[in-house]
């Protein structure tokens, strides 16, 4: 009788340690779970916060700019064309001038072109080119030499003529990497004036 009481007392104890067991498991489970739920937070925190675009009032401000002009190029250039005829040839001599305005249009970005990381901005602007295609400035546009009677086609073909040497002068490899950096000076100081600590500017030169 002895012997079957410590028995039943013996039993109770595991049954006792095995309850304490699972509640010491459940707790560490809960305990773990809770800390996976907690980074799994943390990095959809700071996932989010790497991808805030920036605000619209500073998107408003920086597309408000416009077409911004950031170099600007004075040229002339002399062209003529020449009409081979049986006895004689007639030959037009015109001198073009223009005004090409290099630079970057900023009404083409949107708030996905900003990325904002605390204090922190990223802008991908337009790359830089050409603002304005019709630079000629014909009023200033003069015959230096004329033989014959031309018309308005070999006009026309005069004008795109001096027009593509212009743009070929202008738009060198120098002169747009140095647009750039005028963006990218300028621009960089605008936003820090802004409230951002670290501006990095960059191009988009696939899409103009």
């Amino acid at each position: 009788m002895e012997n079957n009481q410590r028995l039943t007392i013996g039993c109770g104890g595991c049954l006792v340690l095995t309850g304490i067991f699972w509640v010491v498991i459940a707790i560490c489970g809960g305990y773990w779970a809770a800390q996976k739920v907690k980074r799994m937070l943390r990095g959809s925190l700071l996932t989010d916060r790497t991808e805030v675009y920036i605000s619209p009032t500073h998107l408003k401000s920086i597309r408000d700019i416009g077409q911004w002009e950031l170099l600007c190029i004075d040229d002339e250039e002399l062209v003529d064309t020449v009409r081979r005829g049986l006895f004689s040839s007639d030959r037009l001599v015109r001198i073009y001038y223009g005004t090409l305005r290099l630079g970057v249009d900023l009404t083409q970005i949107d708030s996905t072109c900003a990325v904002v990381d605390g204090d922190r901005l990223v802008l991908t602007l337009p790359d830089v080119g050409l603002l304005d295609n019709h630079f000629i400035d014909e009023a200033r546009t003069r015959s230096f030499h004329e033989e014959g009677q031309w018309g308005a086609a070999a006009l026309n073909e005069l004008y795109e003529k001096a027009r593509q040497k212009m743009m070929d002068r202008a738009l060198t490899s120098d002169n747009l990497d140095y647009t750039r950096q005028l963006a990218d000076q300028h621009l960089s100081q605008i936003m820090k004036a802004m409230g951002y600590k670290e501006v990095t500017i960059m191009f988009n030169k696939e899409k103009k």
